[in-house]
């Protein structure tokens, strides 16, 4: 049974991600470095979603059919997940720097204390080869 329910949900988001392109660049921003810089330009992509979502309101006040609450749904949803894209984006992109600059760090540290080896090695063997001449 849950098996079933898992590719049953495998099989949907799988469909979702080939045929709604706003899917996959949400996946894009978040899971990828070099896209977290997008995370903010992409908040402006949910006001076309919100304006189609206020389309199909309209629709249903004038007694439409009741399946357009399904697309109305899916515009708010979008749009909502578009807002909260930016911020995340955001945060991501300070993770990620904030590790690297650590990373930056730890290596310029070790090049450092490899310099004071050799210079303290080159120190004690030219400090030794004089007092033995």
């Amino acid at each position: 049974m849950l098996s079933f329910i898992v590719s049953g949900v495998a099989s949907v988001v799988a469909t979702l991600n080939r045929y709604l392109p706003s899917l996959r660049f949400i996946q894009r921003v978040v899971h990828r470095r070099d896209s977290h810089k997008w995370g903010v330009p992409a908040m402006l992509l949910a006001v076309p979603y919100f304006l189609l979502a206020n389309i199909f309101k309209g629709i249903l006040e004038d007694g439409g059919h009741a399946l357009f609450s399904v697309p109305l749904l899916w515009c708010l949803v979008m749009g909502i997940v578009f807002i909260v894209l930016g911020p995340i984006s955001l945060l991501l992109l300070a993770k990620a720097r904030t590790r690297e600059a650590v990373a930056r760090w730890n290596v310029r540290r070790q090049a450092q204390s490899l310099q004071k080896e050799r210079a303290r090695a080159e120190w004690t063997s030219s400090h030794a080869d004089s007092r033995s001449s």
